[in-house]
């Protein structure tokens, strides 16, 4: 009794309704009797359900909005980027993992102690305080370039966000930064602008050196006829050798741009470094400055190397010609020194290389100068295409050859300091050969078999069909001529009868080489044609598999070479 009750009661018409009610005992005379208070609660019953309910919604909002924030401070834990947060004089609150690890703090570094003035230059700072932290604070969020610094002084250019975080609208408390460290990027996109670079100097080379080879083959050929026309004791001899072999010099340096261009294919042999570098000692004294000394230090015994010889003598040339323009007009000292070298990962790290270079056992070349040296600017440029410190360079000598140090997997170091010198030392390595190459020296044949018949020579350049019509017609033949595909047609289809073969240019206007010679093969199946090109042979004959070419022949040739393609072509004519 006297204590409130809650109960359910139900009104007349079967309804229920909450109650709360009190019983009591009250006395009257000598009657006792039960008293009830009842009091309809069915206001406040709906108000307490409508209070529980709002409160498990506010409390499984709170569960979600904790769960977020969770998933929130995890994904800004493990994001790649600098998150950091100051409060609005600058003073470092928060910085994530992977903005510790890019600034060079420490994971368990206090962060009370720093302040945005720790992690940029000055200019940075002024240009922090005074307009991107006023435009954060303004305008809510500010997206810019920002560079950092890292404790050990490191540049690290960055895209950045920067925002306030207001605590209350409009009051700001905090602002907060994520930046992206573009330095891969960065190099990502020197090495695409490297590559481009590369692939336009491949296209340039390609198209220069197919030209000149046209050149080459008139100056060769004409220096071999002259020579054959001369009596043995004539002092003529001497000089049409020495153009004959500055032509094959520039020969050997086309093949090598046609290489660089995807034209032309390296001859890997195994060679002995040492005896190609005595070899080109005349070369190498006429090639630089006579107030330079060339002193060598040659190893005899030398492993050998597998290399493709042009190219290892345009390296050398390259770089005994750059360290003669290094010295002063008082001259100094070139150094060339060979030997055997171990490399381990310690001696790549610091080297320039390829990928997937190995270690082992490598054979070293060291050219040395004494001249000015490089600054750490140079140095860091030397090997792009185009670039050259020197007034009539082209930029495109050392770019070669770290090109060819890489194709051959080699290893290029390069030690230098200003007023002192500069070093470059190539490694390559060893040979799985026990063999090595040795050049031979082919000479002109001096009897030369007599042949009848015509020739019909389809070439564009017009020096190329008159120095081979002399070849061919000091051998016997009779020729006829035509300056490209559709002009050799109606040439082919005038002296058909008569002709016994065709020299087929590749590249030429109107109609290319190709399809002249399904055109000649439609007319007569049987007529034999030697392909023509200053392209290499896997090149120019990859369409031509298959087909029934007689044969194929380089520009620019040699008479002797041009001799031997005529006879096993065109033998049933010879007598």
């Amino acid at each position: 009794m006297n204590r409130r009750i809650e109960g359910i009661a139900q009104c007349k018409d079967g309804s229920e309704l909450p109650i709360e009610f009190i019983g009591s005992v009250v006395k009257q005379g000598d009657v006792l009797a039960y008293v009830l208070v009842l009091r309809d609660i069915s206001e406040r019953k709906t108000a307490e359900k409508s209070l529980r309910d709002s409160h498990n919604h506010l409390e499984e909002l709170v569960k979600v909005r904790t769960r977020e924030v969770r998933h929130l401070a995890a994904i800004v834990e493990a994001s790649p980027n600098f998150i950091g947060m100051t409060d609005i004089h600058g003073n470092i609150q928060y910085v994530n993992p992977a903005g510790r690890k890019m600034i060079g703090l420490a994971e368990d570094a206090l962060l009370e102690s720093f302040g945005f003035k720790d992690f940029h230059s000055s200019k940075t700072c002024q240009l922090l305080a005074k307009k991107i932290f006023p435009q954060a604070l303004e305008q809510g969020i500010v997206e810019t370039e920002c560079e950092f610094v890292c404790l050990d002084n490191t540049s690290i250019p960055t895209s950045s966000v920067f925002m306030s975080l207001p605590s209350e609208p409009g009051e700001p408390e905090q602002l907060a930064v994520i930046a992206r460290d573009l330095r891969n990027e960065i190099t990502l996109q020197q090495k695409m602008e490297h590559m481009d670079r590369l692939e336009s100097l491949g296209v340039l080379a390609g198209g220069i050196a197919h030209d000149f080879n046209n050149i080459l083959t008139a100056i060769i050929g004409n220096a071999d006829l002259a020579t054959r026309k001369l009596d043995a004791y004539s002092p003529a001899k001497s000089h049409l050798e020495s153009i004959k072999q500055s032509g094959l010099q520039a020969a050997n340096l086309c093949k090598q741009m046609l290489a660089y261009s995807g034209k032309g294919a390296f001859i890997i042999q195994p060679l002995d470094l040492s005896h190609l570098i005595s070899e080109m000692t005349s070369l190498l004294e006429v090639s630089i400055d006579k107030n330079v000394i060339l002193n060598f230090n040659l190893d005899e015994a030398l492993p050998a190397v597998d290399g493709d010889i042009t190219q290892i003598q345009q390296i050398i040339m390259n770089l005994v010609i750059n360290a003669s323009e290094a010295m002063d007009k008082s001259g100094g000292t070139i150094g060339i020194t060979t030997g055997v070298m171990q490399v381990d990962q310690g001696y790549l790290a610091n080297s320039l290389h390829k990928d997937d270079i190995s270690t082992g056992d490598f054979i070293y070349m060291e050219v040395s100068d004494s001249g000015c040296g490089m600054n750490l600017d140079t140095q860091k440029k030397m090997f792009d295409p185009f670039f050259t410190t020197k007034f009539t360079g082209r930029g495109l000598g050392m770019s070669a050859v770290l090109g060819i140090v890489n194709g051959h997997n080699g290893v290029l170091n390069v030690y230098s300091e200003c007023d002192k010198g500069t070093t470059f030392k190539i490694a390559l390595p060893v040979s799985s050969s026990a063999n090595v190459a040795v050049t031979e020296q082919l000479d002109v044949p001096k009897n030369i078999k007599k042949c009848s018949g015509t020739v019909l020579v389809i070439d564009d350049e017009e020096s190329i069909r008159n120095i081979a019509c002399l070849l061919l017609e000091d051998m016997g033949f009779s020729v006829v001529t035509a300056v490209d595909g559709k002009h050799g047609l109606e040439v082919f289809r005038e002296y058909q009868k008569k002709l016994v073969g065709v020299i087929l240019d590749m590249t030429m206007p109107n109609m290319n080489g190709e399809d002249c010679f399904h055109a000649l093969r439609n007319i007569a199946p049987n007529v034999q044609v030697i392909l023509s090109s200053g392209y290499s042979e896997e090149d120019a004959t990859s369409c031509f598999q298959g087909k029934g070419l007689a044969g194929f022949i380089q520009k620019p040739y040699q008479l002797h070479d041009f001799q031997k393609i005529i006879e096993k072509s065109f033998s049933p004519h010879y007598s």
